[in-house]
């Protein structure tokens, strides 16, 4: 059961992320208010990892931006609160070790923030 779910919120992160990343291929035309939308989804995504790695701080003794996704799913699979498996692990390095290439977490939070910066520059170029 526990393995069930694991993979059923690994999957819904999965399709969450594929989203916020493929909006930037959503055509106005057929979203208006996508840039709009986008800046603020990743406004809030960027919030919460930022909250819950403060929230989760007195457990690992360090502050990372964490996903709460990450840490639901790792102590699905066991994991606990304070194992680095947590708030060293992230879900794009799970999906590149899945296809055998090994990324750290800075590049990891540095992609999340990149992120940040394009859709800003997109939001505050077009006006909205």
């Amino acid at each position: 059961m526990r393995t069930l779910l694991g993979k059923t919120l690994f999957f819904f992160h999965a399709v969450f992320v594929a989203f916020w990343y493929g909006l930037f291929f959503v055509p106005e035309s057929i979203f208006p208010n996508r840039v709009s939308f986008q800046f603020y989804l990743t406004l809030a995504v960027i919030f919460h990892q930022f909250v819950w790695g403060f929230l989760i701080m007195p457990w690992t003794g360090k502050y990372r931006m964490v996903c709460i996704l990450t840490t639901i799913n790792q102590i699905i699979r066991g994991q606990k609160v304070s194992d680095p498996k947590n708030y060293d692990h992230s879900f794009t390095q799970e999906v590149f070790r899945s296809f055998g290439v090994y990324i750290p977490h800075r590049v990891t939070t540095f992609i999340t923030l990149f992120v940040l910066m394009v859709v800003s520059i997109e939001y505050f170029l077009t006006g909205r």
